[in-house]
């Protein structure tokens, strides 16, 4: 039963992930306007239809270093390995990083401890960390 439930989880953040991606940064009048109702493809980020971003593949890549039980180090090195394009991008390929994001892993990349690798501003209080946060739930 819970191995559904954490299938069913992941999927669904990934299906909606997808469904955002050609919409990305879209304001709402335009979405009222031409609301998401379907897969789309070559939107924003011109991508094929069903390609998710960077919050699914950061997210497999917690979901992947989970398994092996919490090590952040561990989560670091995957992060890494994806913004590398080595592992769990959609197409082989890594595109529309966020500014924090890709701060924090280029500071991974250069040997700093990932506990101190997120911004300390105000500024920097942006939302990638929650969409990518569920298989700790699971975890825990």
């Amino acid at each position: 039963m819970k191995t559904t439930v954490i299938h069913s989880s992941i999927f669904g953040l990934v299906v909606g992930d997808a469904l955002g991606v050609p919409v990305e940064f879209k304001k709402r009048d335009f979405l009222k306007r031409f609301p998401v109702t379907d897969m789309q493809a070559y939107g924003v980020h011109d991508q094929p239809l069903g390609t998710w971003s960077d919050d699914s593949s950061l997210t497999f890549c917690l979901a992947e270093s989970l398994c092996s039980g919490y090590n952040l180090d561990h989560i670091a090195q995957k992060f890494l390995q994806w913004f590398n394009a080595e592992i769990w991008t959609p197409h082989g390929k890594v595109f529309d990083i966020g500014i924090a994001t890709a701060e924090a892993i280029k500071m991974i990349k250069h040997g700093a401890d990932p506990i101190l690798c997120g911004g300390a501003s105000e500024m920097d209080n942006g939302n990638g960390s929650l969409m990518r946060i569920l298989p700790l739930l699971f975890y825990l």
